[in-house]
């Protein structure tokens, strides 16, 4: 579309790979009602904006889905299997992207709006911001837009030994965008009661 020519997208990412503790199972393998798992719909929706699709989800062998690409993280995990967060995730799509310039999508598996969806609300939002991203109450930074070349900035923020997200983007230049109020229920649950009502509300 003629909005993708102008911001260039390059990618998406969709983030797979969290310790789901207070989920007590993965996120990412979540079943909605129609059989599909919370992954599958995630990959479903990205590939409707026709750019590569990755999925960073720290080893953990979650995706079956061969038309999408799995990617490590910029950072290893440690000896427990335990990674170094989003940043290090996103950092780790940036480099698997052919195109070093435009803006990368991130996607957090434990949502039920799509990336098409998200993009629609992010797209028409940025001018030269280094991310956009979603909030209600709560900030979703990663429902969000992030431009390609802030990975040197990204990957010293990390080598530093940094992991916030928020911290990261307080030395960025930003844009919060709001999420509608019938889509709050959906942007992001912990526990299987919130998830529950996420679906009900899909």
């Amino acid at each position: 579309s003629d909005t993708q020519m102008t911001i260039n997208l390059s990618g998406i990412v969709i983030l797979a790979g969290g310790e789901s503790t207070r989920m007590g199972s993965p996120k990412a393998l979540l079943k909605l009602a129609n059989g599909e798992t919370l992954l599958e719909f995630h990959i479903r929706h990205a590939k409707n904006l026709n750019v590569p699709v990755m999925v960073a989800d720290n080893g953990k062998h979650f995706c079956q889905d061969n038309t999408v690409k799995i990617i490590d993280d910029y950072i290893k995990n440690d000896e427990t299997g335990k990674g170094a967060g989003a940043l290090s995730a996103i950092a780790g799509a940036i480099e698997n992207l052919t195109s070093q310039n435009g803006y990368l999508m991130v996607i957090s598996c434990d949502c039920l709006i799509g990336a098409d969806l998200v993009f629609a609300k992010l797209v028409h939002q940025i001018i030269d911001e280094d991310v956009v991203y979603l909030k209600s109450e709560k900030d979703y930074p990663l429902l969000g837009l992030y431009r390609v070349d802030l990975l040197p900035t990204l990957k010293d923020f990390l080598d530093n030994g940094s992991r916030s997200v928020m911290k990261f983007l307080s030395d960025r230049k930003v844009k919060a965008v709001a999420l509608p109020n019938e889509l709050v229920a959906l942007a992001n649950f912990n526990t299987l009661d919130e998830f529950q009502k996420a679906k009900n509300k899909l």
